[in-house]
């Protein structure tokens, strides 16, 4: 629930952020290399970025502080305080949301700390090869500059076995048509037909794909799944959609999908390794929920690059940040990490678990 004092509607559109000397070291990231490294690391590093400075600043910025009573503690009071000051979607969707006007003072300061907790753009490929690039759908303009942003990190060097866009069954909206207009490309009627079509620009892919499918999305966009499989080159190149893990309620979302490619589709087991592609400034969110739902499960390592829109040549895909934009991804890190803390310290309560084993995928998917 949003419990922001100023109605969305009339906002101001606050300054752009614009570049400045970090105030603050970055913090990293939770690191997770697999089973080997296991799960107490990762308690540890959640510890160290709820407890950093760059988070004791942006309390401070608001009236607030940390209780100190321990990690998970702190975590449920930043989920608190971030719902009543930094939640500024109130159910819409991302780019729905009007940008919040803030004082001059907490414009630029907000930036550095969000940047320094991991918001951006910074991090590149730890290792030279990956098991698997995975790249996050979204909306057209996203799956455009993310597949094209994976595409060149493989012509400059980093090698893979797989690249695999992740979409759904959610029918493409005005902001959608319009990317794909000013881009020239036919993005189909969903967002997985829009991950497909910029895999096969951004990979130069020509020819019809093997497709396995099941439910019909126009009907039961929930219950439906779609795997789409092309060659280029030494890479197999998929695009992924999976049905919802409640049919019932809502369509799939992002963690339907990847867990329905982890299992059915890619089959991870240790010793895989997996290159999560996304944008800035969703890069902290979305590598948390990468190991939560991948890496400890499977045992594999992950790791997260972005992209930055506002770095962007296209004026039709450039995007600015704000200071609410950047408090606004801060809540779902904090949430993300809240969802990761608790996993790794059930899995450090659990006993050792037999190695899972890889096994020919399901004959439904090839």
């Amino acid at each position: 629930m949003c419990h922001n004092t100023t109605p969305a509607h009339k906002a101001a559109t606050p300054p752009q952020i614009g570049p400045a000397m970090p105030e603050f070291a970055p913090v990293r990231l939770p690191h997770y290399d697999g089973r080997a490294s296991g799960p107490h690391s990762l308690l540890a590093d959640v510890a160290a970025w709820t407890g950093s400075e760059p988070m004791g600043r942006l309390l401070e910025l608001f009236g607030g502080a940390l209780p100190g009573a321990g990690t998970a503690e702190d975590l449920a009071y930043l989920e608190a305080f971030s719902a009543d000051h930094w939640d500024f979607r109130a159910g819409r969707e991302r780019h729905e949301t009007a940008p919040q006007p803030l004082h001059p003072e907490q414009e630029q300061a907000v930036a550095e700390a969000a940047l320094a907790l991991g918001l951006g753009a910074d991090a590149r490929p730890r290792l030279q090869h990956y098991t698997h690039v995975l790249v996050l759908g979204g909306l057209v303009a996203s799956c455009l500059f993310r597949t094209r942003f994976a595409a060149d990190l493989l012509e400059s060097g980093t090698t893979a076995d797989h690249v695999t866009g992740v979409g759904g069954f959610r029918p493409l909206g005005g902001p959608d048509l319009e990317s794909a207009a000013s881009s020239g490309i036919d993005c189909g009627s969903f967002e997985v037909d829009a991950i497909e079509a910029s895999l096969k620009r951004a990979f130069g892919i020509d020819g019809e794909p093997a497709v396995d499918e099941g439910g019909d999305p126009h009907r039961e966009p929930a219950r439906a799944w779609k795997v789409a499989t092309y060659t280029a080159g030494p890479v197999t190149v998929r695009a992924v959609a999976a049905p919802s893990s409640k049919p019932d309620l809502r369509r799939a979302d992002t963690v339907d999908t990847c867990r329905f490619w982890a299992d059915r589709v890619a089959d991870l087991a240790p010793g895989d390794s997996v290159l999560v592609v996304t944008s800035a400034p969703y890069t902290a969110f979305q590598h948390c929920d990468a190991i939560t739902h991948m890496g400890l499960p499977y045992g594999c390592a992950v790791d997260t690059v972005s992209v930055d829109p506002a770095t962007l040549p296209e004026p039709h895909f450039r995007k600015a940040h704000t200071a609410s934009g950047y408090l606004q991804e801060v809540r779902s890190a904090i949430r993300s990490m809240q969802r990761l803390y608790g996993i790794a310290y059930a899995a450090v309560q659990a006993p050792p678990q037999i190695p899972r084993q890889k096994h020919a995928r399901s004959a439904a998917i090839r």
